[in-house]
């Protein structure tokens, strides 16, 4: 159906639906809209007046869904969400757009809708259980390849990435860089034995060399990287090995943090060879 103007018009949007945007776009915390952004976004949409409600979330739901009955259309919701996601809304805070492009598209993927890198709504799959909304929508997924995380952690963790269990992910993701090791030296172990055997120890020469390890700062370097990987096995993987997930507290951010450091030592493996580089 179109208006006078030849423009088409949306059916009003089911008011879970709506409710499901409006939760995720003024959530309370982080990366959430502020009450002030919202007063912004509804304007620019030609809504003037914001109903009240006992939250924002509840308040924009209000306003939107009862736009849309008032105009019998649903676009309204469709070009707030465009103006709230616009890309270059968040040229500053990338990581912004990305945690809520990420929720968006958790719930989104239940009606066979995404929300795109161009911060505009798209047809989708549409998942039918809470496992395939996972898979499909991809979260975590999503923005360790967005920080062009290293491909070997995701052969490790790539189920827990789905699950969305920071803990296991943690945990497996930290075990790739002892096998890495152990496939690039020959070498069986863990740990210290294993990083003593293939960095070497001030007796024993390194099989494995990440730099020429001719001048006092190739070695100092090459030591360093050593106590790296032993920091990850001592950090990370010890104490996942020897806990639960349940009462385990894991951050978001912790969670990216590690992985950019695993990637950093994977990618440091990658130009690692059998004898020293060539400066």
């Amino acid at each position: 159906m179109a208006d006078g103007g030849g423009k088409t018009l949306l059916e009003v949007w089911d008011p879970a639906f709506t409710k499901g945007v409006c939760d995720v776009l003024a959530q309370t915390e982080f990366p959430g809209l502020t009450n002030s952004e919202i007063d912004v976004l509804l304007a620019m949409v030609r809504v003037t007046t914001r109903e009240p409600g006992a939250n924002k979330r509840d308040s924009l739901y209000r306003t939107l869904h009862n736009t849309q009955v008032r105009q019998g259309a649903g676009n309204v919701l469709v070009a707030f969400l465009t103006r709230a996601m616009s890309p270059a809304r968040y040229a500053s805070n990338p990581d912004r757009f990305a945690d809520l492009a990420g929720q968006l598209n958790e719930f989104l993927v239940h009606y066979g809708y995404r929300v795109g890198d161009d911060g505009r709504l798209h047809k989708g799959a549409r998942a039918r259980s809470l496992s395939e909304a996972a898979q499909l929508a991809g979260r975590l997924h999503t923005e360790l390849e967005r920080r062009k995380c290293h491909s070997e952690l995701f052969r490790y963790c790539s189920e827990e990435l789905i699950a969305r269990s920071l803990f296991h992910a943690t945990n497996e993701a930290a075990k790739s860089l002892p096998a890495r090791v152990r496939s690039l030296t020959g070498l069986a172990g863990d740990g210290g034995a294993l990083y003593n055997g293939a960095l070497g120890t001030n007796t024993e020469a390194p099989l494995l060399y990440i730099n020429p390890y001719r001048s006092d700062s190739d070695v100092s370097e090459h030591r360093g990287f050593k106590q790296m990987l032993l920091g990850v096995h001592g950090h990370y993987r010890n104490p996942r090995a020897h806990a639960t997930r349940l009462g385990a507290q894991e951050l978001e951010q912790d969670f990216f943090d590690a992985f950019s450091l695993f990637s950093y030592l994977h990618r440091r493996l990658d130009l690692a060879q059998r004898a020293p580089l060539d400066p």
